[in-house]
């Protein structure tokens, strides 16, 4: 039993220290998302990572997803993001002048806006209806690209759907009704320090829990007398 936990402790130590020099190494870093249950949008990738080597000016791009267990007609998205960390350089629909969401059906194109949500975040306001008699099924589909350039490296800030402004994200079925409750998913910008600050805070508690552990081990040990 004690091997075992002793061989989990290393496992995990290892986990950890195989991450902090994946981040040393690469000057971007995304963690892809799972798709979300329904009804649900959100950001893909979920995480990036922004090291010392990431100059200002760079670019990079995240898709927004949709998941929805009825059948739609129509959706939007208000984006917000830090305006001192990120400034939104492009938004187009995922596969082209359409959604994949709307496939082949006709559809009524919008282009996007940008503006200031408050003091501190902008925004992003894209949206996308089909015309006619037509609908789109239930599904999992990609909605739209966002282009972002990066500002300032030594932030931490978020990418979200889920703050609602003078317009809001939602989805539409064929009457034009919200689908709801509606989940949202956004995406982490963390740059290399942060990251490390902690994972280094996750090492030092699994050091600090293998500590506890070979502490409470030895106090609680069997005692067997001598015959």
């Amino acid at each position: 039993m004690v091997r075992t936990i002793k061989k989990v402790e290393k496992i995990q130590l290892i986990a950890i220290l195989a991450l902090a020099i994946s981040i040393l190494t690469f000057s971007q870093q995304t963690s892809p998302a799972k798709c979300l249950p329904a009804d649900s949008m959100w950001i893909e990738p979920t995480t990036i990572v922004l090291n010392a080597t990431t100059p200002v000016g760079y670019r990079f791009n995240v898709t927004v997803y949709a998941n929805i267990s009825v059948a739609s007609y129509a959706w939007q998205f208000y984006l917000t993001y830090n305006k001192e960390h990120l400034n939104a350089t492009g938004c187009w629909y995922s596969a082209g002048g359409k959604s994949e969401w709307a496939g082949t059906n006709p559809t009524s194109p919008q282009e996007p806006r940008y503006g200031s949500h408050n003091a501190t975040h902008n925004y992003v306001l894209f949206a996308e209806s089909l015309q006619g008699l037509v609908e789109t099924p239930p599904g999992e589909y990609s909605l739209a690209i966002v282009e972002f350039e990066v500002i300032s490296v030594e932030q931490v800030s978020q990418i979200r759907l889920d703050v609602k402004g003078v317009f809001d994200s939602y989805i539409l079925d064929p009457d034009l009704n919200e689908i709801q409750p509606l989940n949202f998913g956004g995406t982490t910008i963390i740059d290399e320090f942060s990251a490390l600050m902690f994972l280094m805070s996750m090492m030092f508690a699994s050091l600090c829990a293998v500590l506890l552990r070979k502490k409470w081990s030895k106090n609680n040990t069997p005692y067997h007398s001598q015959r």
